[in-house]
Order: C-alpha cells, then sequence, then structure tokens
C-alpha cells in the first residue's frame, strides 16, 4: 500500500517535532548546574583543559557536546576521591559514544536491580555495569 503525501508530510513533521524536543532537552541539560565546561572540570581536577580534551577523546572523561558551545562534563563522575571511574574508557568502547554512555548511566536497569549505572558504579558493581554496556551494545548493533 503506497503512503499519500500527507501521510509522508505528517511523517516528517512528527520526526522534526521530536528532533526539536531533543534539542531543546539536550540544551536544558548541558546547561544544568550539574555540568561544568572544560574549564571548570580541569580547575577540579587540576589539570590543563589540553588534559581534560585528551582524556576526553580517550573515553577517560564523560564528555558531552550539543546544544551549546564546548563540552560539558557531568561532575558526577568524580568520585569522593577526585577521580573518575576507570570504567569509563571500557562504556566507550562498548556503546561507542558519550551520550550512550550518559544514558547507560543515568538510566534505571532490571539487569542491575533497578539501578541507575552511576549507582551501580558507586556500589562497585563496575563489572555488571561493564556487562550491561556489553549487552546493551551487542543487541542494538
Amino acid at each position: 500500500m503506497m503512503s499519500t503525501s500527507s501521510d509522508q508530510t505528517k511523517l516528517r513533521d512528527a520526526i522534526d517535532a521530536a528532533r526539536e524536543r531533543g534539542r531543546k532537552l539536550s540544551a536544558e541539560l548541558l546547561a544544568s548546574e550539574e555540568m561544568k565546561t572544560s574549564e571548570e572540570f580541569a580547575a577540579l581536577l587540576g589539570v590543563s583543559v589540553a588534559t581534560v580534551n585528551s582524556k576526553r577523546r580517550r573515553g577517560e572523561l564523560l564528555g558531552l557536546n550539543g546544544a551549546v558551545k564546548g563540552y560539558r562534563f557531568p561532575i558526577w563522575q568524580l568520585k569522593e576521591d577526585g577521580k573518575t571511574y576507570g570504567t569509563l574508557v571500557e562504556l566507550h568502547e562498548r556503546l561507542g559514544g558519550s551520550w550512550s554512555v550518559y544514558r547507560l548511566l543515568m538510566q534505571q536497569h532490571g539487569e542491575l536491580d533497578g539501578l541507575t549505572g552511576l549507582e551501580a558504579l558507586q556500589k562497585g558493581q563496575d563489572d555488571q555495569v561493564v556487562y550491561l554496556a556489553e549487552t546493551v551494545g551487542r543487541d542494538f548493533s
């Protein structure tokens, strides 16, 4: 059955509206208090901005980009001792992108007994979070 021009227009409009909602949500998230600029995050770590950017490129830090200029770094990726989670590199490798890592860490997962990925990391359940990333990456590739 052929779709009509009207159906195609409605679909395009719905997709455009969804993209716009995504852009707005991304902008709100990146502008939130928990998100730090490269400069702010470098100061927290006591390193240079160049070091922060190198660590982001290697997957050692979670840096998100989108609706605001530059990358933003969630403050919660720093543990109480001021270090980051070593599993971030593995999560980036398995999931392929910073927004996918962010979603895994922020969403609750039945496989983690209802914890978010971040909560599981905070409880020392690194292996379970990495395994979850493997299954998510495998299921959607």
